[in-house]
């Protein structure tokens, strides 16, 4: 277990601060919270924003806090977005380190301390993510291993690292001013956040190592609707146009109209090769 005293800073903050964003996820919610509690890496606070739940989920993540003092629970009186839950956690962070999680998913023991060993021994990264475990209610289906280090031309073609599985260093987060509010970028936020950290010349590291698990079901495809699919395209252009990309690069753009376009079951026939991939 990771025990060194150098995870607390000298005022007894931890290093690192989760965010996890909450909406109507009573059912998944228990087990992303244990499996945060669960790692290796103690010395970590746990800040959760409800965004206006209208099930049970507020009242559980209210019990979890109460049985561990590092877990801090915030609400929306209103539903306001992902970028905007996490932003508010952002503001509510002690640590360091910011590292995300969905309250779907689930982190596995050594992932908090594996990223904060990059980023301390790796002053020119600003963001570790990992590789994922893609799982559904039928198991496993896939491991994805983005490119180890990326470049940002690789960001035209799709996004650097794994969202829910980062961690960034909230100094590079609040130079960039956090999360993008604007309505076009809904669902997107996350990689236009990474699109405006490399064009301030910040740049990360994926280990290629799977040290979380993706709920990548059926609810996950169903979230992604068309207006999706143009916000995307929207997005695309403009972390282009930041990063000052060839003309070139937009043609990737393209792709997300031709998934959007896509049945749900060739989709995912697609989406996890099996003939490739063994579920396990």
């Amino acid at each position: 277990m990771h025990t060194d005293n150098s995870d607390i800073t000298s005022n007894g903050t931890p290093r690192v601060t989760v965010v996890m964003g909450l909406y109507n996820c009573e059912s998944t919610l228990q087990q992303a919270v244990e499996s945060i509690i669960n790692q290796t890496y103690r010395h970590w606070e746990l800040i959760m924003c409800d965004d206006a739940s209208t099930d049970g989920t507020y009242q559980l993540a209210c019990s979890l806090a109460e049985k561990d003092a590092r877990i801090k629970v915030l609400q929306n009186r209103q539903n306001m977005g992902c970028n905007m839950v996490l932003n508010r956690c952002i503001e509510a962070a002690q640590g360091e380190y910011i590292a995300v999680m969905d309250s779907d998913d689930e982190s596995l023991p050594t992932r908090l301390e594996k990223e904060v060993a990059v980023l301390d021994n790796n002053r020119q990264y600003a963001i570790v993510g990992t590789a994922t475990i893609h799982y559904d209610t039928e198991g496993d289906f896939m491991v994805h291993r983005p490119k180890e280090i990326p470049q940002p031309i690789d960001i035209a073609r799709s996004i650097p690292h794994s969202h829910p599985c980062c961690m960034i260093r909230r100094k590079a987060l609040l130079e960039i001013g956090g999360y993008c509010t604007e309505k076009k970028m809904y669902r997107i936020e996350d990689y236009y956040m990474m699109a405006r950290l490399y064009a301030r010349g910040y740049r990360g590291y994926n280990l290629q190592e799977a040290l979380y698990r993706y709920n990548d079901n059926h609810e996950a495809y169903r979230r992604r609707l068309w207006q999706t699919r143009i916000n995307e395209v929207y997005t695309y252009n403009r972390a282009i146009t930041i990063l000052r990309l060839p003309m070139y690069a937009r043609l990737y753009t393209l792709r997300s109209l031709l998934v959007g376009l896509l049945p749900y079951p060739i989709y995912k026939f697609l989406h996890c090769r099996p003939w490739l991939k063994k579920r396990t």
